[in-house]
């Protein structure tokens, strides 16, 4: 009877015992990274078709990946993004795991006579 009683009271320290070290034996890290003519969603919405001019856009979202020029003499500016999130973790620094993954967007300005006339988004 001790001899079974000695060996549930070692198991439930060893339990405590990794439960209180948890928090040190376990790491994780996410990183998310952007390439390419990322526009902010906060910049993209100050857009406003019609009262935004060219020099606004150039000057506030730089210069774009492509420029189109369109049959009724607009143009069309897209700046395309690549956005990369990766993420990793280990347990007691011997079981680890990391994932990436990769997801694109574009932003497109279409200009005629120096003003803003249409904006829009679109992803990959």
């Amino acid at each position: 009877m001790l001899a079974r009683s000695a060996r549930v009271l070692i198991t439930l320290g060893l339990i405590g015992t990794s439960l209180a070290l948890a928090g040190c034996l376990i790491s994780s890290h996410s990183n998310e990274d952007f390439s390419g003519k990322y526009v902010s969603t906060r910049t993209f919405n100050e857009v406003q078709p019609g009262v935004t001019t060219v020099q606004w856009v150039k000057g506030t979202m730089g210069e774009p990946t492509s420029k189109t020029t369109l049959e009724d003499g607009s143009e069309l500016w897209k700046y395309s993004y690549t956005k990369t999130k990766s993420s990793s973790g280990s347990l007691l620094f011997v079981f680890g795991g990391s994932s990436r993954s990769s997801t694109g967007g574009s932003a497109y300005v279409q200009i005629k006579d120096g003003v803003v006339v249409k904006h829009w988004r679109t992803d990959d």
